[in-house]
């Protein structure tokens, strides 16, 4: 499988739930700026979340994860 898109750094998911027991989940790549921490990008991705869901304003975390996005190991081609 080959990819012909630019991608980011790293790539997150985030999923919220509200107190009306509503979900949603937020996933994709970014390219952090020097300096930003893994806080300040949570925080950036909860805003982009009630941004484009309203109904997740006050929401809580139930799953956020960030990594590189790469891979290495056994299988891996460059």
């Amino acid at each position: 499988m080959e990819s012909n898109t630019a991608q980011g750094t790293h790539m997150y998911v985030l999923s919220l739930q509200n107190s009306r027991m509503s979900a949603c989940t937020i996933s994709g790549t970014y390219t952090p700026p020097v300096g930003v921490t893994r806080y300040d990008i949570l925080t950036q991705l909860r805003t982009d979340a009630v941004r484009q869901y309203p109904s997740m304003e006050g929401a809580i975390v139930l799953y956020f994860d960030l990594q590189t996005n790469t891979l290495t190991g056994e299988g891996v081609t460059s």
